[in-house]
């Protein structure tokens, strides 16, 4: 093993554009029934909890109808200032619906469409006798387009030329403050009156704390509220796409033939392990998984490095303990309560983790 126990570091990344090693199938067939049941221009909010993984449904449900549909991402967390979203969002719409006006929209937008225009009768102007011509350049100054009007005056032109229904992931805009809730309330108000015939869903992954936090704002901006259900959770592709595979074969015996462990029943106590955390506890997320596991890993490779030989099942587990506190009421995690009492809480999924790898159950 080169990495620690982990085989595959990139699945760890904090990125959603990655392929489904959850069992999301149910789940993304489901909001893709919604999807099609909305008909017209809508704005529809995916809610759940922050990183259960929103975004990487919206992802296999993109790849799977991009050949018939147009799809658009949309990161409004790089675009703080209010005008810079508008002009942002229409700008990344421009690079998929219309690719060849890129350069075009960029310069109305920006209001240098007639740079080119200027730098000619410039030139021109250098030469004897032509020095007048330069005193035409006014007559190609244009004003930016900044105001939010004249940007959808843009939009609507561009838009009105798609025959393929559209489909638009606003990611982060609900991290945006005033400035997106602004943004959602004129988007909707757009695609009510801009006059468009084809089909354009605005989908607006959100998280649960912004949901309730801004609701009385979302109810004027959204049509449709959507909640994420993320199901049964399965790990066992996961857990074999992550971890190396090395891990899981063979076995270790006792001087006397009896067997401390197999890898058979190492995976299955992974899998077991790390699944009812998603069940026992409400705060555990895909994001929080990864953290978790990364975290595991740099201290496994520094055991190594320190000679021990550590076992990664109970790594994995003492750095869980460090982000589960052990009641509603309790200001301590797990980890905590160890160290001040030196004993693993009993009926804990910790505990019953560490009894199954003394005794070897799969």
């Amino acid at each position: 093993m080169t990495d620690g126990f982990v085989k595959n570091y990139d699945l760890l990344e904090e990125k959603s554009k990655m392929k489904d090693l959850l069992g999301f199938q149910s789940v993304c067939d489901k909001f893709s029934k919604k999807l099609d049941s909305i008909s017209g221009r809508s704005v529809i909010a995916l809610v759940g909890p922050f990183g259960s993984g929103k975004s990487t449904m919206l992802h296999q449900i993109m790849t799977a109808r991009y050949e018939k549909e147009l799809w658009v991402e949309f990161d409004a967390w790089k675009y703080p200032d209010r005008r810079d979203l508008w002009e942002g969002f229409v700008l990344d719409l421009i690079k998929v619906i219309s690719p060849k006006d890129l350069e075009k929209i960029k310069k109305e937008i920006k209001g240098t469409q007639n740079e080119d225009k200027k730098t000619l009768v410039k030139t021109l102007s250098k030469i004897p006798g032509l020095a007048v011509l330069e005193s035409l350049n006014h007559f190609f100054e244009t004003s930016p387009a900044r105001r939010v009007d004249d940007i959808q005056k843009i939009l609507k032109k561009q838009l009105s030329g798609i025959e393929k229904d559209l489909f638009i992931i606003v990611e982060d805009i609900d991290r945006s403050g005033d400035a997106g809730t602004f943004f959602l309330e004129t988007l909707k108000q757009f695609l009510r009156t801009a006059g468009l015939t084809n089909k354009i869903i605005v989908i607006v992954p959100m998280a649960n704390d912004n949901y309730q936090k801004n609701i009385d704002s979302y109810l004027k901006s959204i049509d449709y509220f959507e909640f994420f259900e993320r199901g049964i959770i399965k790990l066992n592709q996961f857990v074999d796409e992550i971890f190396d595979e090395e891990l899981f074969s063979g076995q270790l015996n006792k001087g006397n033939g009896s067997v401390i462990w197999t890898g058979r029943n190492r995976r299955l106590q992974t899998i077991s392990f790390l699944e009812g955390l998603f069940r026992e506890k409400p705060e555990m997320s895909m994001r929080l998984l990864k953290l978790i596991i990364r975290k595991a890993n740099l201290v496994y490779k520094n055991q190594i490095a320190d000679n021990h030989e550590p076992d990664f099942r109970i790594t994995l587990c003492v750095e869980a303990t460090k982000y589960f506190k052990t009641g509603s009421s309790n200001e301590l995690c797990y980890f905590d309560e160890y160290i001040i009492s030196g004993v693993v809480a009993r009926g804990s999924i910790f505990s019953a983790f560490l009894v199954s790898i003394l005794s070897n159950e799969g």
